[in-house]
């Protein structure tokens, strides 16, 4: 059955038949959005239970796997939220196909550990039929041979790591490590006049994607003829950087560095710049993966350094004109997370229980609804009501869509320096790289 929804078009564009209907708005449609059809009959696509794979006559099991009070919560907790808000708004109008969704978020603390018993208890106790996230690239990096066996498949984990591109189980919406780090290279260009002319450090947490985004930064800054020092690194749960500081002033005198790539969570890297103003670096603009683009960068961080800082981040906040902003808002409410519709990780949450909504529904006109009816369902084209670029997962399960952000006061929301396209032609779509 689907639920009373108003379809609403993406703002970027996409206007795919098979997307199901998106939670009703509020208030009156944007710029961006274009008015929704009249309502139609749904077509029967019942499907029999299949309780091995997450599929009771009255639920539908999905899970996810993250950090919600741990070192990297500040980041991973929003997605969960989002995730959790969409399907509030899915469950109050029906479900999907007749069915209650039960979500199943599993906090492991950022501990690899943790993270294999709760993969156990989601796969083999509550038989999901998938996890919309799976948190951590020391995380998703140990459990890549078991999500392939089980034919699992997993939407939208918050990190794109190289290990992510391989197989047929990973759908990555977030841009990928290589792709932020192109994106870096054309932000500091851009900045310095040429990327010729940037010095850069990079300071990351100890954990794959720390070093494998390093190795990626450094590649694209010295294929533009740009100069990469060195990378720091970050301890997880690190509460000082003393140490780290000592050698960004040295690499600032000694080499020049004139710029900072920055790598982890809000947490993180709130530690990093309350250190870098604590030793009055403060002219340094910094560049920031995904995690750096966090409203709290710029409400709890030092304004000294927080103003010429800017995070890379593949989603939209409702605060900005798109199809889903109205949506975002109420269902967030509904969940209890007021006032989250205004972070990019929350963004990131509801899309992918969009998107799971829409391949569900595709899955089973197949008549069937399971782990592997799912997977081939998500090899296709997905609405995004403006959240992202129109995804297109047929030929490649990695979507490139990325930005630079920062904090929009007056909305209290995040907002790109630039639209999703003026970064396209930064990517250049090369993954796998050498980290010696």
């Amino acid at each position: 059955m689907l639920f009373a929804f108003a379809l609403i078009a993406a703002a970027c564009g996409n206007d795919d038949d098979d997307a199901p209907a998106a939670p009703a708005p509020t208030a009156a449609p944007t710029e961006a959005a274009t008015a929704a059809p009249a309502p139609t009959e749904a077509p029967d696509m019942g499907v029999p239970d299949n309780p091995d794979n997450g599929v009771t006559s009255d639920s539908i099991k999905v899970g996810w796997m993250g950090d919600l009070t741990g070192p990297t919560a500040s980041s991973q907790s929003f997605n969960s939220h989002g995730i959790e808000a969409y399907f509030e708004c899915v469950n109050e109008s029906g479900g999907i196909l007749g069915r209650m969704i039960d979500y199943l978020p599993e906090d492991d603390q950022f501990s690899a550990e943790t993270a294999a018993i709760n993969f156990t208890k989601l796969t083999e106790d509550d038989k999901v039929i998938a996890l919309l996230g799976l948190g951590g690239s020391h995380i998703s990096t140990q459990l890549q041979p078991d999500v392939e066996a089980l034919n699992l498949p997993v939407i939208g984990p918050p990190q794109t790591i190289d290990i992510q591109l391989e197989g047929d189980q990973y759908f990555n919406n977030l841009a990928h490590y290589g792709d932020q780090a192109d994106l870096a290279a054309g932000h500091i260009a851009a900045t310095v006049g040429g990327i010729e002319n940037a010095v850069v450090m990079g300071i990351s947490l100890e954990v794959p994607s720390g070093t494998e985004f390093a190795a990626y930064v450094e590649q694209s800054v010295e294929k533009g003829g740009g100069t990469y020092v060195n990378t720091l690194y970050v301890a997880p749960g690190a509460t000082e950087v003393t140490a780290q500081m000592v050698e960004l002033q040295a690499g600032i005198d000694e080499q020049g560095v004139n710029y900072v790539t920055l790598h982890g969570s809000p947490g993180a890297g709130l530690v990093v710049m309350q250190g870098m103003a604590d030793v009055g670096i403060t002219d340094i603009p910094i560049i920031g993966i995904h995690g750096i683009a966090a409203n709290s960068i710029w409400t709890e961080g030092p304004e000294s350094v927080s103003d010429q800082t800017f995070g890379m981040h593949s989603f939209m906040t409702a605060n900005n004109n798109i199809a889903a902003s109205a949506d975002m808002e109420r269902c967030a409410t509904l969940a209890g997370h007021d006032g989250e519709h205004l972070n990019l990780n929350f963004s990131h949450g509801f899309l992918n229980g969009y998107v799971f909504h829409q391949a569900v529904e595709r899955a089973a006109e197949t008549g069937e609804l399971s782990r592997e009816s799912l997977t081939e369902a998500l090899k296709g084209t997905f609405d995004t009501m403006g959240i992202t670029c129109p995804i297109d997962w047929s030929a490649s399960n990695h979507s490139q869509c990325g930005a630079a952000f920062s904090l929009d006061p007056a909305s209290g929301g995040m907002v790109p320096a630039n639209p999703f396209s003026f970064y396209a032609d930064s990517f250049d779509g090369q993954y796998g790289i050498e980290i010696g």
